[in-house]
């Protein structure tokens, strides 16, 4: 099969002090996963697209933070995918199946893989697969959730201050991945109102994924001080930027006394994490609510976000769709922030009648 590799010489555990775009190569002949191959519980997916995250390339480059994540010397990029089921487990009947062969799926790795997203086939397990809806989702939208989505669902619905009606939400960085789903999540929930961080080139969009107040951060820099001239209060605050480093600090007057802040962005490196755990003191000191946000890989959440794009309740938010051969260069442009929502991969056709 074809599928993006690290070259030779270069693996997940040797890739600290390189750029993951610099470090992979197209593999046209590389070992594809089988029928045999499979647990009791996983599914080989042909997969369709595939979408990238920030996490992709920091795990492997930390060394040391990716292997705590199960990276190791045979993984392969890529977590977020929809693809098509073409076997299952040997031993599973087609009534035992949660899902048939030919049935259109989509779904994130919960750990790296041997058999990265990035690649013509998958091995994922039930877990981590949900069913497409029949209508009112593509399968590039479906690829775009998973990561982003789930990670955005546990900062505005599972942290703290929760959004609910009576909330007032801010999201820093409202535009990328994360932030373009927590916006709308907040919004789903029924906050009172959503204050968004974006570029100049992204205020309208956000504002259309509505954000009732959006901080152009090109013109007014000093986010925190704006919004504190503003005089606003959040009880809940997401913070999918991750800079400047001290945003904490400026920000943590905006939150009302029982206000939670939420960290979504953090280099995986000693610095990274150092200033999260600071921040976290920090907060405890003060008595405020602080938490960190990831995906938490639930099929069934993920089915939930298929459902409300298919409703027309969800957009996801994809600035680029781009070839198979064009992966490095994506990932520089994820890297650099110039992706407004989810970069999308098309790594096979999809099925007739289908996009």
């Amino acid at each position: 099969m074809r599928a993006w590799r690290y070259a030779d010489g270069t693996t997940a555990k040797t890739l600290a002090g390189k750029l993951l775009e610099d470090s992979i190569v197209l593999d046209t002949a590389a070992p594809a996963p089988d029928r045999q191959s499979l647990a009791k519980d996983q599914f080989l997916v042909q997969v369709i697209s595939a979408a990238l995250n920030p996490a992709d390339y920091k795990l492997p480059e930390s060394d040391w933070f990716g292997r705590m994540f199960g990276l190791g010397k045979d993984s392969q990029p890529g977590m977020d995918f929809s693809g098509r089921v073409v076997a299952r487990h040997p031993s599973l009947s087609p009534s035992a199946s949660p899902f048939e062969e030919g049935q259109l799926v989509f779904g994130s790795l919960a750990k790296a893989s041997r058999y990265g997203a990035l690649g013509e086939f998958v091995v994922a397990s039930t877990a981590e697969l949900a069913a497409l809806p029949a209508t009112g989702i593509t399968l590039d939208q479906a690829a775009a959730l998973g990561t982003s989505a789930g990670t955005a669902w546990t900062a505005v619905a599972s942290l703290g201050a929760a959004a609910k009606p009576d909330t007032h939400v801010f999201v820093h960085g409202g535009s990328g991945g994360v932030g373009s789903y927590a916006v709308q999540f907040a919004k789903l929930l029924g906050a009172a109102s959503v204050t968004a961080s974006a570029s100049t080139a992204n205020t309208a969009a956000v504002r259309a994924l509505g954000a009732d107040h959006v901080v152009d951060y090109k013109t007014t820099p000093d986010v925190a001080g704006e919004l504190a001239l503003q005089k606003r209060t959040f009880d809940l605050a997401v913070d999918c930027a991750g800079a400047p480093a001290d945003f904490y600090e400026r920000s943590a007057s905006l939150l009302r006394p029982d206000g939670t802040y939420v960290q979504v962005a953090a280099a995986p490196t000693a610095g990274g994490i150092g200033r999260v755990v600071a921040n976290m003191v920090k907060a405890a000191i003060a008595r405020r609510r602080f938490g960190f946000a990831a995906d938490k890989g639930n099929a069934e959440v993920y089915a939930r976000f298929a459902g409300w794009v298919a409703e027309g309740k969800l957009a996801p938010v994809i600035g680029h769709t781009v070839a198979f051969e064009d992966v490095p260069a994506a990932y520089k442009t994820l890297r650099e922030g110039r992706a407004r929502g989810k970069i999308v991969v098309r790594v096979s056709e999809p099925p007739a009648g289908r996009s």
